[in-house]
């Protein structure tokens, strides 16, 4: 049965309403407790959260690939012994990361694609000016001149970097073929380079790079948001065995050292045999008549193996023999 208030009563509860007095949550002990335990964290829309650079295997995986490919490449590229170690992947800040950039400094400023954001690579004077002392054909004992790079030397060392950026690209393109480097300009001031907002969180990979006697730092920065795009497949990695496929350098570079090795090529017209005393008594003029017609197939020998199967002739007035079939290889 409803009961209904009378007006005294309505305003009694009216009254304890406004006193506080009166308890209406009406949800029990349960309840109460329930509310006491959550916890309200607050959050800043404006602040970026860093990404644990650690728990991503698949960034070891690219480091270590590009440092071996970089030694290789730059060492083929300037005619001097140049090794590349991965060194360390920290967050940062980015005004913190350009205010600790010491000049002179070569600063190569790139576009990441598709994300359209900027990122740096940053390498010392003090090593590029031995990485150019050997691109001219310096000895490398020079002490270096504390100056800026001039124009022109400016030009040749993009022209050396153009390596780095190459091999940068293949090495993050095994997590996405879209990975693109772009070069928007170079700078050898670091004020000059503030590309990115200075408070923003960026990533930094450094290489520990010798020329010589010369050491130094290469550092690439990424913003934050490459590895938000990557995040996914730098925590799975890729498997070892792209590292070592047909693209490797390593491997396209031993094809092409292969492919430079001299062999001995001979047609074998014929093959007879003699006894010793027939051999021992072979005087100049002597004919040996020889059983096999050169009109049909003969073997093609390389360093004493056949080979191939060809035909003799004459092409230009030169004694020539033409491939008509390759041999087995297990023959």
């Amino acid at each position: 049965m409803t009961q209904i208030l009378s007006a005294d009563e309505i305003d009694a509860l009216m009254a304890g309403l406004d006193e506080g007095s009166l308890d209406v949550g009406g949800g029990g002990d349960e309840e109460s407790s329930a509310k006491e335990e959550k916890k309200v964290t607050s959050f800043f829309f404006g602040q970026k959260t860093a990404i644990r650079v650690g728990a991503l295997p698949g960034l070891d995986l690219i480091n270590e690939h590009l440092a071996s490919q970089l030694s290789f490449k730059l060492t083929q590229k300037v005619g001097r012994e140049v090794h590349v170690q991965p060194k360390t992947t920290t967050n940062q800040i980015f005004g913190r990361f350009l205010h600790g950039l010491d000049p002179p400094i070569f600063i190569n400023i790139l576009r990441v694609e598709p994300s359209q954001s900027m990122s740096l690579l940053a390498i010392d004077g003090e090593v590029m000016y031995h990485i150019l002392e050997g691109f001219f054909g310096g000895s490398g004992d020079s002490e270096r001149p504390f100056r800026n790079f001039s124009p022109f030397e400016m030009k040749v060392i993009d022209r050396i970097m153009d390596v780095t950026r190459e091999q940068i690209e293949l090495s993050w393109k095994k997590l996405d073929n879209s990975f693109k480097l772009v070069q928007t300009r170079w700078e050898n001031q670091p004020q000059f380079a503030a590309v990115m907002p200075l408070d923003e969180t960026v990533f930094l990979i450094s290489f520990a790079i010798e020329v010589g006697d010369a050491e130094g730092t290469l550092t690439i920065c990424y913003p934050s948001v490459i590895l938000e795009l990557f995040k996914q497949q730098l925590k799975v990695g890729f498997q070892q065995k792209d590292l070592v496929e047909g693209s490797s350098a390593w491997i396209d570079s031993l094809y092409h050292q292969l492919g430079q090795v001299t062999l001995a090529v001979s047609p074998v017209v014929s093959k007879e045999r003699m006894s010793v005393k027939e051999m021992l008594d072979l005087h100049v003029g002597d004919v040996l008549t020889l059983s096999h017609d050169l009109s049909e197939e003969m073997e093609v020998e390389v360093e004493g193996k056949p080979k191939f199967m060809g035909m003799a002739g004459v092409v230009d007035g030169k004694r020539a023999i033409r491939i008509t079939r390759a041999l087995p290889i297990d023959r």
